[in-house]
Order: C-alpha cells, then sequence, then structure tokens
C-alpha cells in the first residue's frame, strides 16, 4: 500500500474529538446549512454578517470540509424501522416491509445517480497555543485565553506508573470536550443553522472515502461501534488512581484497504478488490493559486455555486489558518519594507522596477489600511479540491469545468506538480496543511462570503420519503410530529406540526395529501379525512398495504341513520362550543345578521334547547313553533313576523336532503364517528361548494358550507378523544370554504394551535394562497403547487417569508405536475418533486378522469 509512506495523521477519535499525531486535538461539527436560493439581495447580507461576526472574533485554526456525501439512504430507513418496532399498532409489519422496498428503490436510484447532497463540517483545532500561524502574543486573547485549561497536563498523571506518554488522560478529553461544547452556540449563530457535534462514524466515514474507489463511495460504509482506543489505568506516586486511553497503533488500518498510485505527476489511481473484481478510480487534487484579498457581497458565493451548479461531485477542504490583526499588520508593513528596498535596489542600478512590483505594492498598502481600519484578523488559507472518475478523460473533462466555473468569480486554481498524495492527506480530519507554497492570506469577509453553510438540502433526513429535490435529486424525507418533540439542538424555526398544502387544480395537491397520510398511517399515525369531493370513495375497498378493514368511508347521505350525525350540538366537543356553531351555522341559512330582531328570536331558542337533555336543532326549531303558537297575543307584530319567517325557512330547509345531516331530532339514532380504524374518511353525498368566485349563494351552497364547519367541530372531537402520545393527523380538503364563516375559521385556528399538544397535524388543503387565512404563522412545513395569478404567488412568498422578486414568483407560477416549494421546519425551501415510487399507489391516489387506454391513446399521439 503506497500511502505508508506517509503518517496517518489520526491518532484517536472520542465522539467529534480527533487527537491528531503531531499533538494538536480538533473538534469537528455538521452544519446542517441554510437556505439560500430563494434570497434577495438585501436578505443574502444577513448571513455573510453573521458568518463575518464569527470568523473576525475567532481565535482558532480552522478547516471547513465539504464532502458530497450520497444521502445515507439505509441509516435513515433502519432509524424509522426501529422506530416502527417501539410503537405498537395493527399496521406495524406492513409499514416495516414498505419501508424496506422504498429502502431498495431508493439504494437503486443512487447507485445510477452521482450526485448527492453536499455536508458541510467544521473543523476547530481547540488550543490556540497551537496554531500554526503564532500571534506576537499568544495567549492574550480576552475571548480565547486559556488561562486554566488543560491544567492537568502539568498534573502527576503523566507520572503515574502504568501510563504511557502515548496515551491521553481522560481528565485532558473531559476538558477538551467542555471547550469542544461551549463553541457551539458561537457556531450557531454565525452559520444560521442547526450545529451539532460529528459523530466518530462521521468523522471515520470522511477519512474512509479518501481511499473509496467508487464515484457514489459505495465501498465505504459508515462504522458503527468503532473504537480507537482501550481504558487503561495508572497509580502516582500518592496512590491515586488515573484513568487515560490508550491509542491502538492499527486502529486505522483498515481505513487504508486501497491501492494509491501515482500514474502521473498529478494524478492518482485507487484500487481496490470488491466482491472479486478491481475497481479502479481516478482522482486528481487541485488547489487555488491565485484569488482576490477581498470581496465584495453578494455576487462571490463561489463555494455555493460551485455546489450548487456543477454536475459531479467535488470534494472541498479548506484549512484557514487564524492570523492576528497586529501579526497580519506588521507582516504587510514588512511587505512593504521590501518593496521599498526593490525601490531603491534598483534606482541604484538605474532601472524601473517590474510593474508587478507596483500593483502588490498597492495590494499591500490596501490591505494593511484594511485590516488598520477593521481591528479584523486574518486567515491563511489552503484551497483544495478533489475530482474523481472512472477514467482519465472524463477526470479531465471534470478538472476543466471545475477550473472554467472559479474562473469566472476571479480564482485559479492548478494542480501542484508531485503533491497529490501530500494534497489527499491533507483533505483528512485532524490533518496538518502540507500546501505550503500556495498559501491565500485573505480577510474574514472573503471566507464569509463563499458562503459555507448555504445548502439546497431540505426534509427532516429522518421518517418517510415523500420525494426528491429537483436541482439534484436528494431524496426527501419528514417525520410530521418532529416539531412536537421539543428534542434539545433540534433548533427548527417552526414548533407546529401543522402543515399547508396549496396548488391550483391538477398540479399534484391532493396526490400529495393522499401520500402524506397514507405514509403516515403505515409509520404508526391515525386519521381523519373530510373529503368534501368524494375522491377518496374507493378507498373502501383498501390501499396497497392497507386492508380494507382498516379504512372506514363514512358516505353520509346514504344511510337513514346518517340523518342528525352532523347536528352541531352533536359533532362539538361541549355544549357551549355546540351553542356557537349552531348560532353560526343557522344565522346563516336563514340569512340573518346580529342586528335584526330573528337574529335575537335565534338565540334565544338556542339557549333554551342547550338546556334540555338532546340538544339538536330540530328542538330548535320546535321551540320557534311553540312560542308562534303559543305566544303569538303576547308579541309585537314585528317580533312575531320574524319569529314566522325564521319558522318557514328552517322547516322548508329542513325538509332538504341533504341537510337532514345537520337537523337532528330528539330521540333520534344516529351514527358516530369511528375512532378505532387507522384511517376514517368522511364524504357527504352531493355536496355543492360554492367557488370563490360566487356573487350569491343558493340554499344548497349554505346548507354545504354549513356541513363542512360542522364537519370541522367533528375534528377538534376526534383531537380531544385520542391518546395524545400518539401521532394523529386530520386532513382538510378545501378548507377555504370553512373559512369563510368566522367560527370555521376559528375552530381551524385552534385546531393549528393546539396541534402540537395534543400530537395532531392539521394537513389543510386549498387551491389558493388567499385561502389560508391569518393562521399561516402558526404552520409548519408549507407546500405550494403551482399557482396561476402573480397575486396568489406573491401571498404565498409572504408565507414562506421569502422575498417577492420576479425569479421566485415565475418559480411558483411554473412550476410543473407533482412539483412543489416546499419548506421544511427549519426555514429552509427548494423546490421538490413528490414520487410515490410505486405504480400501484401513484394509481389509487391519482385523481384525473383519464383511463389507462386514454392514457395509452395519448402518448401514441404525441410520441
Amino acid at each position: 500500500m503506497r500511502t505508508s509512506i506517509l503518517e496517518f495523521p489520526m491518532k484517536h477519535i472520542e465522539d467529534n474529538l480527533v487527537f491528531a499525531r503531531d499533538e494538536t486535538v480538533w473538534a469537528y461539527y455538521r452544519i446542517e446549512g441554510f437556505g439560500y436560493d430563494f434570497l434577495d439581495f438585501d436578505d443574502k447580507i444577513k448571513p455573510f454578517q453573521r458568518q463575518l461576526g464569527f470568523l473576525s472574533n475567532n481565535g482558532h485554526d480552522l478547516h471547513f470540509l465539504i464532502d458530497p456525501t450520497p444521502m445515507n439512504v439505509s441509516g435513515i430507513m433502519n432509524q424509522t424501522k426501529q422506530e416502527l418496532e417501539r410503537l405498537d399498532y395493527p399496521l406495524k409489519d406492513n409499514g416495516i416491509h414498505l419501508m424496506q422496498q422504498v429502502e431498495d428503490e431508493l439504494n437503486q436510484q443512487r447507485s445510477r445517480n452521482e450526485s448527492g447532497e453536499y455536508v458541510h463540517y467544521l473543523g476547530v483545532q481547540l488550543d490556540p497555543a497551537k496554531n500554526s500561524i503564532q500571534s506576537l502574543n499568544v495567549g492574550n486573547s480576552a475571548i480565547y485565553q486559556l488561562k486554566n485549561f488543560l491544567q492537568g497536563l502539568s498534573s502527576p498523571v503523566y507520572h503515574a506508573v502504568g501510563l504511557d506518554s502515548y496515551d491521553i488522560p481522560k481528565e485532558v478529553i473531559r476538558a477538551y470536550q467542555e471547550q469542544a461544547e461551549s463553541l457551539i452556540v458561537n457556531m450557531v449563530n454565525g452559520f444560521s443553522s442547526m450545529v451539532k457535534p460529528a459523530t466518530s462514524a462521521e468523522i471515520i466515514y470522511l477519512a474512509e472515502k479518501t481511499y473509496s474507489v467508487s464515484p457514489t463511495h459505495q465501498d465505504v460504509t459508515y462504522r458503527k461501534g468503532f473504537t480507537s482506543g482501550y481504558p487503561v489505568e495508572g497509580m502516582d506516586y500518592k496512590e491515586n488512581k488515573h484513568e487515560a486511553v490508550r491509542p491502538k497503533e492499527k486502529a486505522f488500518v483498515d481505513l487504508q484497504n486501497a491501492n494509491i498510485e501515482e500514474v502521473g505527476p498529478k494524478t492518482l489511481l485507487s484500487s481496490k478488490i470488491i466482491d472479486n473484481e478491481v475497481e479502479d478510480l481516478y482522482s486528481q487534487y487541485v488547489i487555488c493559486s491565485n484569488m482576490d484579498d477581498m470581496s465584495m457581497h453578494p455576487g462571490f458565493e463561489w463555494l455555493y455555486h460551485i455546489q450548487a451548479r456543477m454536475p459531479f461531485p467535488i470534494g472541498i477542504s479548506i484549512r484557514a489558518n487564524y492570523q492576528s490583526n497586529k501579526f497580519i499588520r506588521k507582516k504587510l508593513s514588512n511587505a512593504r519594507l521590501e518593496f521599498k528596498d526593490q525601490r531603491q535596489e534598483a534606482a541604484k542600478g538605474e532601472e524601473a522596477v517590474d510593474l508587478s512590483v507596483n500593483e502588490s505594492e498597492q495590494g499591500a498598502i490596501q490591505m494593511e489600511n484594511y485590516f488598520k481600519q477593521t481591528g479584523q484578523p486574518g486567515y491563511s488559507c489552503s484551497f483544495v479540491f478533489k475530482v474523481s472518475a472512472k477514467d482519465k478523460k472524463t477526470l479531465n473533462t471534470r478538472v476543466e469545468q471545475l477550473t472554467n466555473e472559479l474562473s469566472r468569480f476571479g480564482i485559479s486554481v492548478l494542480p501542484p506538480y508531485g503533491e497529490q498524495l501530500n494534497l489527499m492527506m491533507e483533505t483528512i480530519p485532524g490533518s496538518k496543511s502540507f500546501n505550503k507554497d500556495y498559501q491565500m492570506h485573505v480577510s474574514p469577509s472573503v471566507l464569509a462570503g463563499m458562503m459555507f453553510g448555504a445548502t439546497t438540502n431540505i426534509g427532516d433526513n429522518r421518517g418517510f420519503y415523500i420525494g426528491y429535490t429537483k436541482q439534484f435529486h436528494k431524496p426527501v424525507f419528514i417525520k410530521p410530529d418532529l416539531a412536537a418533540k421539543a428534542y434539545e439542538n433540534l433548533n427548527n424555526v417552526f414548533d407546529s406540526i401543522s402543515v399547508l398544502v396549496a396548488g391550483m387544480t391538477g398540479k399534484g395537491k391532493s396526490f400529495f395529501m393522499n401520500l402524506f397520510v397514507y405514509l403516515a398511517t403505515l409509520t404508526g399515525s391515525q386519521g381523519l379525512i373530510i373529503d368534501p369531493k368524494g375522491d377518496r370513495k374507493d378507498w373502501k375497498n383498501g390501499l396497497p398495504y392497507i386492508p380494507k378493514d382498516y379504512i372506514s368511508v363514512w358516505e353520509m347521505g346514504t344511510d337513514e341513520r346518517d340523518a342528525g350525525s352532523l347536528d352541531p350540538f352533536r359533532t362539538s366537543t361541549n355544549i357551549e362550543e355546540g351553542k356557537d356553531i349552531c348560532m353560526d351555522i343557522l344565522s346563516h341559512l336563514v340569512n340573518v345578521n346580529i342586528d335584526d330582531d330573528a337574529y335575537t328570536l335565534l338565540s334565544e331558542a338556542i339557549e333554551a334547547v342547550a338546556k334540555q337533555d338532546d340538544p339538536c336543532i330540530g328542538a330548535v326549531i320546535t321551540y320557534l313553533q311553540n312560542i308562534y303558537e303559543e305566544q303569538h297575543e303576547h308579541m309585537t307584530s314585528v317580533r312575531h313576523t320574524s319569529v314566522e319567517r325564521l319558522k318557514s325557512t328552517l322547516e322548508t330547509l329542513r325538509r332538504n336532503q341533504l341537510a337532514k345531516l345537520l337537523f337532528g331530532e330528539v330521540g333520534q339514532e344516529y351514527k358516530v364517528l369511528k375512532t378505532g380504524v387507522p384511517i376514517q374518511v368522511l364524504m357527504v353525498q352531493n355536496l355543492n361548494l360554492p367557488s370563490g368566485s360566487a356573487k350569491k349563494l343558493r340554499p344548497q351552497h349554505k346548507i354545504s358550507e354549513a356541513i363542512m364547519i360542522s364537519l370541522t367541530a367533528f375534528t377538534k372531537q376526534y383531537m380531544f378523544n385520542q391518546d395524545r402520545m400518539k401521532h394523529k393527523f386530520i386532513l382538510q380538503d378545501e378548507a377555504s370554504v370553512i373559512e369563510r364563516s368566522a367560527v370555521g375559521a376559528e375552530l381551524m385556528d385552534f385546531i393549528v394551535r393546539m396541534g402540537r399538544y395534543y400530537n395532531t397535524t392539521l394537513i389543510k388543503g386549498s387551491q389558493n394562497a388567499s385561502d389560508h387565512g391569518k393562521e399561516v404563522a402558526n404552520m409548519g412545513m408549507k407546500f405550494s403547487f403551482g399557482l396561476r395569478k402573480t397575486e396568489e404567488a406573491k401571498e404565498m412568498l409572504n408565507y414562506f417569508n421569502l422575498p417577492q422578486t420576479q425569479e421566485n414568483i415565475d418559480i411558483l407560477k411554473n412550476l410543473e405536475r407533482g412539483d412543489a416549494l416546499f419548506q421544511d421546519i427549519f426555514g429552509r425551501s427548494a423546490v421538490i418533486h413528490v414520487d410515490a415510487i410505486f405504480r400501484d399507489l401513484i394509481e389509487a391516489f391519482d385523481s384525473s378522469t383519464a383511463t389507462e387506454e386514454e392514457r395509452k391513446r395519448e402518448l401514441m399521439q404525441t410520441s
């Protein structure tokens, strides 16, 4: 193995700490990333300023590591399956089986596609006294002073019998762990995203990928349970016991299980035997040889640009060695003196200095003034890019593409002659910088401007699969109840577990909501679906992996026992709510306002009926009939007329077939909501909901709206009467109809606000952005499918807290069928494509009217 000529840099790994052979200790963190694509000019300044603040106040050497990691689909799916194993629900075996099928299919897709997500890691060299570049006053920083840090280094532990100088005392490890933990808060503020310590498995994975021979790194897996040391004990002269870790000498040998050859001064060939076949991979490491000392932002996001635009994976390692402001100013001052000496020597020989000397001198003066005015530190950086391919021709093409892309930002790169092995080692976590000839001395603004941490990543990386990003075909996973868990270090922006779904007809909105509830059910959730259009009528025959016995489809209006089932006194959670909803529904149906006499009469009737044993709308009508017949002599003519109008109108509506669902009768037998099945679908026969443009509502429209309001009250009852620890979902299709009513809007708002406490996700579907009302601020995940109007697109961007730029508006208006702009609970946004994967699911959830024969015929005509 040719790499034996170079010493592997790692000595020991403890959690996210890397103890290197050069006696430095690095802590590595995973930066989850923040959305950047949809920000306007002003908003892009904010993450830049946060990073600039972090880098300006930092006192450590840093290692920026950007890894093109294909998503660990198996890891996510295994975690999901393990969580399902711990649950107790009737569809558990079916859910686990489906998750396994999804995992197999996604892994097959991954093997055909090199692209994936870029994962950002930041390494911090914890002891500034061991920085590569020593300040003129080491240790005087007020922020990073290490007065009491590692006092154990001079303790008797190093003289304890049974311990070697190579051992690492446990107290030293704990001291470094405490310091590593204290840095997280500053990183969260600096990189506008969740930051968590990298795991040992992640660090080992990053190191082992250096020896991978697969473009998609399928030959490298996460090593769970990996250990690089074992506990030992020693006794000092006072007979005090001291614990330590003794690094294993050959712990990292297995990671280097590949033959690395220099097949030229600028190219490496990695070879490994996999399944009795020799696999090869060509790699080239290129470094930055020239870049501007300062940059303007926005416009210099070259790091984010190559991640978002290059069609092949690129590994990136940036070692940034800290230089204090005083040190960098002294260095620039010395440079100016050297330029002055060159001028004097040229004058002695009566010759003019080279033009490059003038340019360099002006640059040094400019930089010295910059550091003098800002007081910022500087960074001496080594930029290394790794490009790989299965053959030399492809490798050369890719390197050329990368070179051309970086040149657009004024960055020059080259593969240094004979340095490939050294550069390979430099990219490994915990290693030192081997690149000394092409160090770039830059200000913090240059590092901040490259937009480290900006990402197109989206979703929870746990739960079930819903689709893939349009840009890189990266799988997207969500866990509906994650925001309700209140996990430490989750750092989610939204706490609500409710879901907003908008989009015009035919863009995939209903398909997505169906897929969502289907997958939620198979992963342990239980739900209620309000289906006013009857699209889910065929679900009574069952769905793939969900037999019909686990789905209850209640087509209200088809059975005599349905009469009175939606009476607001029967669907509400308590009598007071029943009175309010009954008042709202009846005043809407008879078209009376609060300043009418009829409104007061109606209120009196509802109050009286509410005190009865079996309150219902039928009893309200009876009450009005009684006072009309028995008290007309004691009424004014106006009041008598009002009672007559109320009574007559309600009696007429009572005969309406649809209204019989609302108008309960005293002593009536009626059906109630089933709560023992995983999926309960509520549909109403002949429901006639008004369109948003309807100027005058017909009685059938009003009755349909009233039924929807009563159904929404049903959902509160469903939410209250279930096990709070069990995740539930309520799918409210055509939600805009309910929100037109003040009571309906209040009910929806309550479900959204209290959903987190009751562990209930409200999936609120509507065609337009403007249909969703004021509670959008309390929604968690948001999905916007294609929108027709510019005004609607602007409103949706406002909901997403994204700038209303023309580019963003066009994205929403031009989304193809199945595409959606998705915002996760971390506030990141990206365009995704909803993917059910399997044909039988696509057919089960398709709401179009085209038959299979029609589809085939249309395909033949267009081909």
